[in-house]
């Protein structure tokens, strides 16, 4: 029979497993789904119609669009070499563009994380910089990016490509939506912290004090660098149901065009995310995106 001293050690030794146990499984269960099955395109394609039931159109109407200007992060990335910063909306994004620039501009100097530095917000650079308030000689960029082409990046990532519960919505995009409202108006009222998964969503005009400083931005398309190929455009693309067709496109790449096109041909998703977004299009100068209809009724047919 073993001692006290000894069935209390077994006691602990227990329960540390059974706590680590439970911690590896909380840890490991997000998983990643394989994207290349038929059956989760169909699941999609069932889950979200691109056609609205009678009634769906006037669901929204009582909605209003959600207000400028919450403070969210102001993170700033600089190169000081070239007398740039740029708007951390996504710090891959802007290392994306600041890179980039520097490059152009100077072909022998390699940009690394020794070319840039990070700065809280504007106080923080022009402390640092011994700058005045107009951040004379600098550039001061915003990289801006087309609301649903960043929204569906972001729930693709997030709800598609790992199997998260997304607020119990799952692969129901609409339903995420709903969802995304309704946290984004919870943030501005009552002025919350937010976590990263947020960040990608909440709109872009609650980064780097937008309300004072968006004169001072220089607006550049992170598309231009995110596929240089693209020729320079000024207006939202919308997206052909067509192109699902196309065979050469990944999988990712097909629900993710499907996911556009239903934000698209949708008249009361279409509206609910204008309104969720209308102040990054009003401010940063894109065009509102505009009711395009499905033509393809069979584009299950694409994925096969």
């Amino acid at each position: 029979m073993w001692s006290p001293s000894t069935q209390r050690l077994i006691i602990l030794i227990v329960v540390i497993f059974v706590v680590i146990r439970i911690f590896f499984i909380r840890s490991d269960s997000i998983e990643s789904r394989d994207l290349e099955k038929s059956v989760l395109f169909d699941l999609i394609v069932e889950t979200n119609s691109l056609w609205a039931d009678d009634g769906d159109e006037k669901r929204y109407d009582l909605y209003t669009n959600i207000p400028a200007y919450a403070q969210v992060s102001n993170k700033l990335a600089a190169i000081s070499k070239s007398k740039t910063a740029i708007c951390e909306t996504d710090p891959f994004i802007g290392q994306q563009v600041l890179c980039s620039l520097q490059e152009k501009l100077d072909d022998e100097a390699a940009c690394d994380s020794d070319s840039l530095q990070y700065f809280s917000d504007f106080d923080d650079l022009k402390r640092e910089k011994d700058l005045d308030g107009n951040f004379s000689e600098w550039k001061i960029l915003f990289a801006r990016r087309d609301p649903i082409e960043r929204f569906v990046d972001h729930y693709m990532d997030t709800c598609v490509r790992e199997d998260r519960a997304c607020f119990e919505c799952r692969l129901d995009l609409r339903c995420y939506l709903n969802n995304v409202y309704s946290q984004i108006v919870q943030d501005y009222s009552k002025n919350k912290t937010v976590d990263e998964d947020h960040l990608k969503f909440v709109p872009q005009n609650y980064f780097c004090q937008m309300e004072s400083m968006n004169q001072r931005f220089q607006f550049v398309d992170y598309s231009l660098f995110a596929n240089p190929t693209n020729p320079a455009y000024a207006e939202v693309k919308r997206p052909d149901v067509e192109e699902l067709f196309i065979d050469s496109i990944s999988s990712y790449e097909k629900i993710s065009k499907f996911y556009t096109a239903f934000i698209y041909s949708r008249p009361d998703v279409l509206d609910l995310f204008i309104k969720t977004y209308y102040w990054d299009y009003m401010i940063m100068k894109m065009p509102l995106p505009e009711l395009k209809l499905a033509e393809v009724r069979d584009y299950k047919e694409g994925w096969y």
